[in-house]
């Protein structure tokens, strides 16, 4: 077998082998037991001559087809392949290995990790009672920013294609940092801090999982506070003014999500609290509301003491047949959710209330405007205005469900309840006089000094 310096030139030059010969081989000069060989139909395929493990004598083993594979990456095979031989390990066999890892790989997406993560870790097989407090939020988070396509409503801004057909070991921090970077430049960067912290616990799910092929996270080396700034305590409360037109909207939006605002707003509770309450919970014949741990924040039973105000609105909740949730769509199967687009009826249905006031007093309506809120300033509000009320930190920090440092030995479900009874029936005195004012020509009476 003739040996050569084989060049490209060379390989372009070689004429077929000639008719009944079969094939003919040039063994390269550069590396050892590296051939080219050319069929009669002048088909030109590289091969290794070597003694592989598990045979008695040397063999060849094709590497691939001239034209599909360059000359020197011939050589780059070839040199590879006779190293392992060197140690023992048959190049088919680790290819094979190889390759399945490979699918394997592409086979562990984002997209289907991520549903691994929100069935088993998120929200779990029911989605009315999920395993994290906030797993349909951290669900719909990964899926909407990580996994699908994001297209941004800004002017010229162009679609970001989303991770999920990616595979998850190939994630990488500029692809974190690019979600988070768009979530900022929407002005989100609340929204951006709550992104990192959910991508942070899904990665490390899937690092420990040992199952995914990674061992790092791509989130580790991101630094909330560097690459988002300083996340900033929400101070946003609703004046009086907005608190009269949420009345009106809540009242025109009716049920089941208006009376679910009007009495989130009463209870000082968070909104699952409100939205997933079921009418065991409610002990009417005591005024009284119970609510069991397992649905609490803090893990301990909660009592609300029903106003008088709140009272009017739970006695005349719809009673349903399937299901004992007290605001459903489902005639009580389900609780009641989608509360985004309900929370977005209810800014619209604000402003316009906002804009007839304005028009009423004889004020420009174009020039009112309704800041933005999220559902738990209205938790906030109640509680500056239990403050303004005179009600002391203790009670009101119990109303919302807070277990006090000083009282964290000695906690008792039942502490100061009459003194929340009071509180709240304050707070709901204090809402009527705001969303139903007096008229004008009524002149309260003054105490008798």
């Amino acid at each position: 077998m003739p040996i050569e310096k084989l060049t490209d030139r060379r390989l372009l030059a070689l004429k077929p082998a000639p008719a009944g010969t079969d094939r003919y081989e040039i063994q390269d000069g550069i590396v050892p037991g590296l051939l080219i060989r050319v069929t009669e139909a002048g088909k030109k395929s590289f091969a290794l001559l070597a003694r592989f493990p598990g045979k008695s004598n040397p063999t060849r083993r094709l590497i691939g087809e001239y034209g599909a594979i360059s000359l020197e990456d011939a050589r780059v095979t070839a040199r590879a392949w006779i190293e392992m031989v060197g140690k023992g390990v048959d190049p088919k066999v680790q290819l094979a290995e190889t390759k399945s890892k490979e699918i394997e790989r592409q086979g562990h997406t984002l997209g289907k990790a991520v549903e691994t993560y929100i069935e088993t870790v998120a929200v779990g097989p029911d989605p009315d009672k999920p395993i994290l407090r906030q797993g349909l939020e951290v669900a719909r988070c990964l899926r909407l920013e990580f996994v699908n396509d994001r297209i941004d409503p800004r002017p010229g801004k162009k679609k970001r294609e989303g991770l999920g057909k990616r595979p998850i070991s190939g994630i990488t921090k500029s692809d974190i940092m690019q979600i988070i970077d768009d979530a900022i430049a929407r002005g989100s960067k609340t929204m951006a801090h709550n992104l990192l912290a959910y991508g942070r616990a899904f990665f490390n799910w899937a690092v420990d999982s040992e199952k995914y092929g990674i061992e790092a996270s791509p989130c580790d080396r991101i630094k909330p506070k560097k690459a988002i700034g300083k996340k900033n305590k929400r101070k946003r409360i609703l004046n009086d003014e907005e608190l009269a037109a949420f009345w009106e909207a809540t009242e025109i939006m009716g049920y089941p999500y208006g009376t679910a605002y009007r009495l989130l707003l009463l209870s000082c509770l968070r909104l699952n609290e409100v939205a997933e309450a079921p009418r065991t919970e409610l002990r009417l014949d005591k005024k009284m509301w119970s609510i069991p741990k397992e649905r609490m924040k803090m893990e301990n039973d909660h009592h609300v003491p029903l106003s008088d105000l709140a009272f009017d609105i739970v006695a005349n909740l719809p009673e349903f047949d399937k299901g004992p949730y007290l605001f459903s769509t489902t005639d009580g199967a389900k609780p009641l959710n989608g509360f985004s687009k309900a929370k977005a009826r209810l800014d619209r249905e604000m402003l316009a209330a906002l804009k007839r006031r304005a028009v009423k007093e004889g004020r420009d309506p174009e020039a009112v405007t309704l800041p933005p809120f999220v559902n738990h300033d209205l938790r906030r509000t109640a509680r500056t205005w239990l403050s303004g009320l005179k009600v002391s930190k203790v009670v009101a920090e119990l109303i919302l469900a807070h277990v006090q440092k000083d009282l964290d030995a000695v906690y008792d479900q039942w502490a100061f309840i009459e003194e929340r009874k009071e509180a709240l029936q304050l707070w709901a005195n204090k809402v009527r006089a705001i969303v139903e004012p007096p008229p004008e020509n009524v002149i309260p009476i003054r105490k008798r000094r």
